[in-house]
């Protein structure tokens, strides 16, 4: 199970990530409430990932923390913060985190952004290969195991920022890659891109109207030019 250290100076807020992603199966190997202990502990430590806070007390800020890791170390970091001015961000994309979580933020928010971020940690050390495809399934990189998805059970495939879900009828499995990804990787004549943001099953459509589509009571929209090619690969009468 991944490692995760966390870089917080609010207690409260600390023990709430920690008792949350303990809740999702991660293993918290730390807490630190200052900069310079957390580059001690994360050293010695060496965390799968560290979600560090910007806003720190005393000299050393979150971002003075990630430079610092950059030098030393290969550990991907997740910064949170609720500072969202021109400064700041332009401070953290120097740094290139592996994901940027604003507060107030969800436990779901927390959970994705971190599923995003060790997704590429595997992606690196996997050759940057975290989903394979065969003729009958598509085989999902999750944490430290594939998971089989049949594409006969996949109802559509929805995107989300950089990421997207694969939807069948018992649940959704986030994909960290982006949509365009997915439709260059399917090779199957089953699946068809319907909109910027769907890719969706043909075998699956319960109704077609004008403008959108309905697959299991969703409603799905239809762009004007993927309107024509969804037609012709659909047997109207």
């Amino acid at each position: 199970m991944k490692s995760i250290f966390i870089v917080e100076d609010e207690p409260i807020i600390a023990r709430t990530i920690k008792t949350a992603l303990e809740e999702e199966g991660y293993t918290i190997c730390g807490i630190a409430n200052n900069g310079k202990e957390a580059l001690y502990d994360i050293e010695d430590l060496q965390p799968d990932l560290v979600l560090l806070d910007i806003t720190l007390k005393g000299d050393v800020d979150g971002i003075t923390v990630a430079e610092k890791l950059q030098t030393k170390t290969n550990i991907p970091y997740v910064f949170l913060t609720s500072l969202t001015d021109a400064e700041t961000t332009e401070r953290v994309k120097q740094t290139r985190p592996a994901g940027f979580i604003s507060k107030p933020f969800t436990v779901a928010s927390l959970r994705n952004n971190i599923e995003i971020a060790l997704f590429k940690l595997n992606d690196a050390e996997t050759n940057n290969e975290d989903a394979t495809v065969d003729d009958e399934a598509l085989f999902i990189k999750n944490k430290s195991e594939f998971i089989k998805l049949k594409k006969s059970e996949i109802l559509f495939f929805e995107a989300s920022d950089f990421y997207c879900y694969a939807h069948t009828l018992e649940k959704k499995t986030l994909i960290s890659r982006t949509l365009k990804y997915v439709e260059s990787h399917l090779n199957d004549s089953t699946f068809l891109r319907v909109h910027r943001s769907y890719i969706v099953n043909l075998k699956k459509i319960d109704a077609l109207y004008d403008g959108y589509l309905s697959i299991n009571k969703k409603t799905i929209p239809v762009s004007k030019s993927n309107k024509e090619k969804l037609h012709n690969s659909l047997s109207l009468l």
